[in-house]
């Protein structure tokens, strides 16, 4: 049951963030929720909203495609293996690791292999 709960979860946020609807996407988060990137570490809804805003600019509705290559989930914890081609931005490989608590994301990892794209 906790791992249909946890799938949710993710399935909602990987749908808010592909509709560009950073109000949704932040309902998965709290004040105390943490992601973590390869350069800094983000504490609570501000931070991420601004990071995950900013990371979207790159992902406009209908000109991109994001490619869920796998999801595994035990227990709370939850890992998706991703890729995706934006106009701005080749994404090779991608990967997040979350751990969900009361069906919120407590904690987030992200780390991705982009590459611009030149026009």
């Amino acid at each position: 049951m906790l791992e249909q709960q946890v799938k949710e979860v993710i399935m909602h946020h990987l749908s808010s963030f592909q509709a560009n609807d950073m109000d949704e996407v932040m309902s998965d988060y709290t004040e105390e929720s943490k992601l973590i990137t390869p350069t800094q570490v983000l504490s609570g809804k501000t931070e991420s909203r601004n990071f995950l805003t900013e990371l979207s600019t790159h992902f406009p509705v209908g000109q991109s495609e994001i490619n869920l290559e796998n999801l595994v989930i035990d227990d709370k914890l939850a890992y998706i293996v991703w890729n995706a081609k934006t106009p701005t931005l080749d994404i090779s490989l991608a990967s997040d690791t979350f751990i969900i608590e009361e069906g919120k994301i407590h904690q987030q990892t992200f780390i991705g292999q982009m590459q611009e794209v030149l026009n």
